[in-house]
């Protein structure tokens, strides 16, 4: 017959998961004990571990998720714990429908339903998280920096490549502790599994033993070093916002000859995604050697780039191109942070591809596990690099035609965003094309070809234009168009993108003079090929408002009459606007510091 075992729950906004590793290291030191798999918490994946349960086993570890209402009560029915730890309670999964109250009001659950004879062991530095003691029988043990607490840390350090230290204090007892994680954020995971062992009868010696012994856990603040003297900082499964500081904070402390940050998917950000990212961006320089995004926000913190520094801000829509990147200028003695969700981005890959370990670059499995325990991960997949050259459907590059000789110093350069196969004219993805048909008809220029662009030439008003429309798949544009201007000679600053915006209503016309790429993949690749946002552009609207649609097929899908003529008018419009920056460019000006300020956000005469 199974004895029954000290049943234990941990619950939190973060640190549970290492919280739930280092109590199964303390209570190993006296016993076997199962534990749940990885972060895997729900309801199922807590069951499995517990069929495990044997009569030789004293405990069973398992996290509790209050990721939202009611979320916790299953699980409590399932396990009864008698031992419950809360490490924080913050914002993540929070939002305007389950606020931080209601969060702490979930995970409360776990030390109201504690018996009489079990023990609560409750963070007495989150308000949220000791008030959960008005509602238990059970005994609290506090725990944090409190001079309060029953359990204390004091003389706190981890700075790398020192590794986190403290002096526990209990009554009259202290103990140093010495442990294997990066950062002092993991203060409320060590005292709170401490707490937990000595609830479950440990002494504090015996708890620093075993919480010495644990490793972080994978893609938890976890150090890995490459052959070649480069290391990793994995914090790549989670990252809402609120866990951002701390992860600079360890690397603005740490001692290395040079800091990199990569900064991938953020998670819990609110509305205002592209504004954060661009905070956190302007946070990062100021810590980092290089600082690197990665995904389809990263265009949006261009704008932060600091004059004069290079390639201290890079970005890139896609893994692949920055892991190409980071392992073409790291070197021994880096310290490099990769943040970021692993379901959303998978940024392990950047080190598994240093060995070849890896050959799958696809931006959309959305697996939760990691790439290395992946069974795919060596099979091939995913786009190719983008940063590399790209041509058309295999054409080998030729000599550039007279056509493509040098753009004048301030010749306006207006590229229309298209896809060049027949079956995409007429659809929402190729109103980039039709504007550019239609503005060399109306200024009477003659389109030309080569193996990668359609180009029209000529002057409107004394102003020197070329019109370009790349023969190359929409999100392969950038590194084409990126070549084109080395070839013709022409900046940033003199082009003007005239492309689709899904997200205005149809037939709407809007003009910006630089910005993120707003989720458009075309505009993205220009302003990774190029590392600026200091590009004018003109969007012509394509959404339908009030309709719920399938974005990708419908901006492929060829327009009805309806909405055409909504088109056709907008693209009188677009004209208008792109006549109006031909009309009033200053290229030097733009060219200045102030150009990508937000006060030039709109800075051409209305029309």
């Amino acid at each position: 017959m199974l004895k029954k075992p000290v049943f234990i729950g941990v619950t939190g906004s973060a640190g549970k998961t290492m919280a739930k590793e280092l109590v199964l290291g303390i209570l190993t030191h006296k016993g076997k004990g199962v534990g749940n798999f990885s972060s895997y918490n729900n309801i199922e994946e807590i069951a499995k571990p517990m069929l495990r349960l044997r009569p030789t086993h004293g405990f069973f570890v398992t996290e509790l998720t209050g990721d939202k209402p009611y979320a916790m009560d299953k699980s409590l029915a399932l396990v009864q714990p008698s031992i419950g730890i809360v490490t924080v309670v913050r914002d993540d999964h929070s939002s305007k429908d389950y606020p931080r109250e209601a969060i702490a009001k979930e995970k409360g659950k776990l030390i109201a339903s504690l018996p009489a004879t079990g023990t609560a062991v409750l963070n007495a530095d989150d308000e949220l998280v000791l008030a959960m003691a008005a509602k238990s029988t059970a005994k609290v043990i506090t725990y944090g920096l409190s001079p309060k607490a029953e359990l204390r840390a004091e003389n706190i350090s981890s700075v790398w490549p020192d590794r986190l230290q403290m002096t526990l204090v209990r009554g009259s007892e202290r103990v140093e502790l010495r442990t294997q994680l990066c950062g002092t954020h993991w203060v409320p995971s060590v005292l709170g599994a401490i707490g937990g062992g000595l609830a479950a009868g440990m002494t504090l010696v015996e708890c620093a033993t075993g919480v010495a012994r644990v490793p972080p856990f994978d893609g938890r603040m976890q150090a890995v070093t490459t052959p070649d003297g480069v290391t990793f900082i994995r914090d790549d499964y989670k990252a809402p916002l609120w866990t951002v500081d701390a992860c600079f904070e360890f690397m603005k402390s740490a001692r290395a000859k040079r800091k990199i940050i990569v900064i991938g998917e953020l998670q819990d950000i609110g509305s205002q995604k592209g504004a954060q990212f661009a905070k956190t961006a302007i946070l990062a320089q100021k810590i980092a050697d290089i600082t690197i995004f990665v995904g389809p926000w990263a265009s949006s913190v261009l704008k932060t780039r600091r004059p004069g520094v290079g390639d201290a801000l890079r970005t890139f829509s896609h893994v692949r191109d920055a892991t190409e990147f980071i392992n073409s200028i790291s070197r021994e003695g880096d310290l490099i942070l990769l943040k970021g969700a692993n379901k959303q981005d998978h940024l392990l890959r950047i080190i598994l591809a240093r060995n070849g370990d890896v050959a799958c670059w696809r931006d959309d499995c959305n697996r939760y596990s990691f790439c290395n325990e992946c069974p795919d991960r060596n099979k091939p997949s995913g786009l190719p690099i983008l940063t590399a050259s790209a041509t058309v459907s295999g054409a080998t590059a030729q000599a550039p035609p007279s056509g493509l000789s040098p753009v004048e110093g301030d010749g306006q350069v207006i590229v229309g965003l298209g896809n060049p196969e027949p079956h995409y004219t007429g659809t929402p993805h190729n109103v980039g094309y039709e504007a550019a048909d239609r503005l060399a008809a109306s200024w009477g220029l003659k389109w030309d070809k080569n193996p990668e662009v359609w180009f029209a030439r000529g002057s409107v008003n004394g102003q020197a234009v070329c019109l370009l429309k790349m023969r190359l798949a929409m999100n392969l544009t950038g590194p084409g168009l990126k070549q084109l201007s080395e070839t013709m000679r022409f900046s940033p600053e003199q082009c003007i993108l005239v492309f689709d915006d899904l997200d205005m209503p149809l037939g709407s016309v809007r003009s910006r003079m630089n910005g993120g790429a707003g989720g458009h993949r075309g505009v993205a690749s220009i302003l990774e090929a190029f590392q600026t946002d200091a590009i004018r552009r003109v969007k012509i609207g394509v959404g339908q408002t009030g309709i719920k649609i399938d974005r990708a097929a419908y901006v492929v899908k060829a327009f009805d009459a309806l909405s055409q003529a909504a088109i056709n008018q907008s693209l009188l419009t677009a004209i208008a606007h792109v006549g109006r920056f031909v009309e009033h460019s200053n290229v030097s000006k733009r060219k200045s510091p102030s150009a990508s300020t937000k006060k030039q956000k709109h800075a051409f005469p209305p029309l």
